[in-house]
């Protein structure tokens, strides 16, 4: 009884840092993008090609709008709907991790794999966006499972969805998809699974939503159209905005697995010296060669190693345990970073931040538990040097990035990330009694990036979206539209009404025709 109480406790340990019960905004790129194509999904009756207003366009897939816009048609156009594919892939992600764990290094402390995961500041950023990242790295981490579980088990089941992954994942990131084929390639021929049968009807079978949707969109839309998936990757090999140096990641992914940084590299080493190939392969060989072939790849962003963090948080569990129980150089020098300068350099940092001497440009509130989450980490990160058994000094390594996530998570600080103009819509909807009124968008005017990313999260704050017009000519009377305007060419115009010109829909003006 005892132990099936500890078990359930295991599993609500979670809850705090997966169910947010407060409010939600999205920024533009990429989620508020999706998340508006779901809508045009849902308004249009448009189940296969991506829109932008009546404009199709085809530069990716369509899977994660697909998701949403099924998501909203079950449950509501309402952001429990648009959040549900992505918590759903989240919590499977964590269980994978925990498996895979439980596969590699045995059922014990498997539980501290997950609790790493969701602690690390990249995850819990994009298992809180509406993107198709986690979706993806989700169906890469059930590949990496299923694989591995082939190897040891030689059940049947597993060698089809050793394939099945590789068509789900290239339904919602295409060509990115290659990378870590390329890497785990190696591996799939050493253990002869290319010669299994049901590896490849797996493989078919994943790429059956991809292929209907490409027969689909060739079939209503033509080849010319359909291209656009292949000029994007020919985009994103070249010079492009998201073109960074070879060392990129060398920097930022060391940056976005915050706070758990300094465990890696004890981590590898570890895994390095384990006997087994299979782990030896998984928790250093494949996720190093992740790395290696992203940074070979021209477009580079911090989202992209997404899939390997369910290997790298049981790496850092055995950077943990390392770090806990040897006195090398190594180990030391870690431990008077992470335990020592680490927490005098939060406090300094939460003085100055408290002083005023920096701004965080966040809410007094954001500011106040952001400020007690810090304090909590670095005091449980003070506390592991009073400590003497192992499973005490565990249980403070992992306290700390705890309760700190926890913090920061209910603060909305991942969730409610334009507030401002969240709170600013809900106020302008209510004063103008726009809840039954259809907003139409003058497209002429999304001319730059600024009005593009403020025109897609005013849009997703409005409770109907109207359709794209030309210029406010093709407005009718007593209709309403979102405008650049200028002030001098509204003077000229009798036939208008500026609704609203708050700063904070700069530059887009809300307007009505009389």
């Amino acid at each position: 009884m005892n132990k099936n109480i500890t078990e359930k406790f295991k599993y609500i340990l979670f809850t705090p840092l997966l169910i947010y019960l407060g409010e939600r905004s999205l920024i533009a790129y990429d989620e508020g993008y999706y998340a508006l194509q779901a809508r045009w999904i849902l308004d249009k009756g448009n189940w296969i090609a991506p829109l932008w207003f009546d404009k199709v366009v085809l530069d990716r897939t369509i899977g994660i709008q697909f998701l949403i816009a099924i998501s909203q048609k079950i449950f509501g156009t309402n952001f429990f709907a648009i959040f549900l594919p992505i918590s759903l892939a989240s919590i499977l992600m964590l269980f994978l991790t925990y498996l895979i764990h439980e596969e590699l290094l045995g059922k014990k402390f498997a539980i501290i794999s997950p609790l790493i995961l969701i602690t690390t500041f990249l995850w819990l950023n994009y298992a809180n966006m509406v993107t198709q990242d986690i979706i993806y790295s989700t169906a890469i981490t059930f590949g990496i499972f299923s694989i591995i579980k082939a190897c040891k088990s030689k059940k049947r089941i597993y060698f089809l969805f050793s394939g099945i992954w590789i068509g789900l994942a290239f339904m919602f990131k295409t060509y990115l998809t290659f990378i870590p084929l390329i890497a785990i390639i190696p591996f799939l021929i050493q253990k002869k699974i290319f010669k299994k049968k049901l590896f490849w009807v797996g493989l078919i079978i994943g790429f059956l939503p991809f292929l209907i949707w490409s027969l689909s969109i060739l079939k209503v839309y033509g080849f010319e159209s359909y291209s656009g998936l292949f000029e994007k990757l020919l985009i994103l090999s070249k010079n492009n905005i998201f073109t960074n140096p070879f060392y990129y990641y060398f920097w930022n992914l060391p940056l976005n697995i915050f706070p758990w940084t300094l465990f890696v590299i004890p981590g590898l080493i570890s895994a390095f010296k384990v006997k087994d190939s299979i782990t030896k392969y998984f928790l250093f060989f494949y996720p190093l060669n992740i790395i290696l072939l992203l940074s070979l790849f021209s477009t580079k962003t911090q989202y992209y190693p997404l899939q390997i963090l369910s290997l790298f948080s049981i790496n850092i569990y055995l950077g943990i345990i390392s770090i806990s129980e040897i006195r090398s150089k190594l180990n030391l020098l870690i431990r008077f970073i992470n335990f020592k300068f680490l927490p005098l350099i939060i406090f300094i940092t939460l003085v100055l931040i408290n002083l005023g001497f920096i701004d965080l440009n966040l809410s007094n509130l954001q500011t106040k538990l952001i400020s007690i989450a810090f304090l909590s980490f670095s005091i449980s990160l003070l506390i592991f040097n009073f400590l003497k058994n192992r499973n005490s000094k565990i249980i403070s390594i992992l306290l700390g990035p705890y309760i700190l996530f926890i913090f920061i998570f209910q603060s909305g600080f991942f969730t409610d990330r334009t507030r401002d103009l969240r709170v600013a819509s809900e106020n302008l909807i209510q004063n103008e009694s726009l809840n039954q009124k259809y907003i139409k968008t003058v497209t002429s005017d999304i001319n730059d990036d600024i009005s593009h990313s403020k025109i897609i999260k005013i849009l997703l704050q409005m409770p109907n979206i109207g359709d794209g017009i030309e210029t406010l000519d093709d407005l009718k009377k007593d209709e309403y539209a979102w405008s650049k305007i200028s002030k001098d060419k509204f003077k000229n115009r009798q036939d208008i009404i500026l609704i609203n010109n708050d700063d904070i829909f700069y530059p887009w003006k809300l307007v009505l025709k009389k």
